[in-house]
Order: C-alpha cells, then structure tokens, then sequence
C-alpha cells in the first residue's frame, strides 16, 4: 500500500512526541498490506471503522490515543490521510 499524506503524520508526531512510536508502527504496516477490501483493513487494525457517510476510515493509533483519518483506493493500493488528531479531539469535532 502506498501511503500519501505523511506530512499530516509528521506535524502531528513533531506535536505530540508520545505518538511518534505508534504512529511509525502504523505506517510500517500500511506500506507492508495488500487491502482488497475494508474486511481485509479490519484483520490488520480491528478497531479500524469505517464511516460511509464521509466514505473515510478512522484507525485508533497507540492504544486509543490518537485518531487517524484516511481514505484507502483499494483498486490503486493508496492510502490517503486525511487527518490525525487525538482522540479527545476527534471526539468534540465528531459531535
């Protein structure tokens, strides 16, 4: 899987120093899939859900800490991320 939007990863890590480990972890094993489908994300990241009203994927990065949003081509095999915040965060832009 290609992964595009890292930029977004690398300011949230320079931001939030705790999540620079889990965050590494998580793009180590995007680049290592092969997703078909959003069941196949699912046997990778369990607490990964999908929201198809925004059509995105919502991945619970180091132990619930941090959201992380991304759509997925999975015909192209490309990531696309949207957005990574805490989970706090993510909770008061949700409602």
């Amino acid at each position: 899987m290609k992964v595009y939007g890292e930029s977004a990863i690398a300011k949230f890590a320079k931001q939030h120093a705790a999540s620079r480990k889990p965050l590494a972890r998580f793009l180590e094993m995007v680049r290592d899939a092969k997703w078909p489908h959003f069941p196949a994300v699912k046997q990778t990241f369990q607490a990964a859900d999908y929201a198809p009203s925004s059509g995105t994927l919502i991945f619970d990065i180091g132990g619930h800490k941090y959201r992380l949003v991304a759509r997925v081509d999975f015909e192209e095999q490309i990531l696309y991320v949207e957005s990574v915040m805490t989970h706090e965060k993510y909770d008061r832009e949700k409602l």
